[in-house]
């Protein structure tokens, strides 16, 4: 089985972006030209001196309900007939330079998206597909993989949760996605509260995962919860961007070369590597910077021992996949069919 092929990502038209966006767009765009022609061959919109300049995005749409798709300012161009905004340059912003770009283009992106405050009675509604080994704790040490989909309807105000799993409600209390380690879940509204300021959102997550300190253990779990809130709630824009920034904050954040290859759809993937061996990918769909999903993938090879034994995991092997299907707000949990 080819791992690749575990993963898949939504598919859909984007519709057209406002004209004010359009035309922001291409403000953007001559700007940006004008700028590289006058440095006379300095790559003036490239260079960085310190912390990242984010570059300018603009929204093309919602995907479900809240949900929202954007375009990179920088390749917006006319809408085709498939209901897609073709690039008006070939090649610009078809590939960031490094982490700290593409994480800018997310965060643009984010920031651009429309948004209405739910309120307290309604629901975030989050589909996601997650496909994991069958092995040891978990671990795919050459398969086979399991693959469930997971409905979770959680109140705004944090009071209830509903689980699905494949279609089948999960007794007992189910905690919803994103639940931290001490196995308390984020309210929504704690998230929506922060300031949309990326220095301001990684020091709570520091507070949060317990380790406020510096260094490879505290960056790491900094890492993997700034993951875990993108991929299982929907942010308000300015806070979803605070934490896409927040990201180019914390050391080893790297963007993996060229794009994986997501049945057949490319995605960008920003990572770090965890304990020198497995490298925890956070996907986005290399046209509108929207998150897609994360995996995680063996990039050494890695032994690891538990009670039943020793486990050798071979570098390249794959050993988690989770994609986004749909983030929404609902007036109310629905029986899937």
């Amino acid at each position: 089985m080819d791992d690749l092929d575990l993963l898949r990502t939504l598919a859909g038209a984007d519709p057209a972006p406002s004209p004010d966006g359009q035309a922001h767009a291409r403000a953007a765009l001559l700007n940006r030209i004008s700028a590289t022609v006058s440095a006379e061959g300095e790559p003036s919109a490239r260079r960085r001196k310190g912390r990242l300049g984010w570059r300018i995005a603009i929204p093309a749409v919602a995907a479900a309900v809240a949900v929202a798709g954007i375009l990179m300012a920088e390749n917006a161009g006319p809408v085709g007939n498939d209901g897609r905004v073709h690039s008006v340059v070939s090649g610009v912003g078809a590939h960031p330079a490094n982490a700290a770009e593409a994480v800018g283009y997310a965060a643009d992106a984010a920031a651009r998206k429309p948004y209405r405050p739910p309120r307290a009675d309604q629901w975030l509604y989050l589909e996601n597909r997650s496909t994991v080994g069958t092995g040891p704790g978990g671990l795919v040490i050459g398969g086979p993989y399991h693959t469930v989909t997971n409905q979770t309807w959680t109140r705004v105000d944090g009071k209830q949760a509903v689980t699905y799993q494949n279609g089948k409600r999960l007794q007992g209390t189910a905690l919803p996605p994103g639940t931290r380690d001490g196995g308390s879940p984020l309210k929504w509204a704690q998230l929506a509260a922060l300031p949309a300021n990326p220095d301001a959102v990684l020091a709570w997550i520091r507070t949060q995962t317990h380790r406020t300190g510096t260094g490879e253990a505290a960056d790491q779990a900094a890492y993997e919860q700034i993951s875990s809130v993108l991929s299982h709630y929907l942010l308000p824009p300015a806070v979803e961007a605070a934490f896409f920034r927040a990201l180019s904050e914390l050391p080893g954040v790297t963007l993996v070369p060229g794009t994986v290859d997501v049945d057949g759809h490319q995605a960008i993937a920003v990572a770090r590597v965890a304990e020198g061996w497995l490298r925890q990918e956070i996907l986005l769909d290399p046209k509108t910077y929207t998150l897609i999903g994360v995996r995680s993938v063996a990039v050494a090879d890695h032994t690891s021992t538990a009670l039943d034994g020793n486990w050798t995991i071979r570098k390249g092997t794959v050993q988690r996949y989770e994609v986004r299907v749909t983030a929404a707000i609902v007036d109310q949990p629905s029986q899937p069919h």
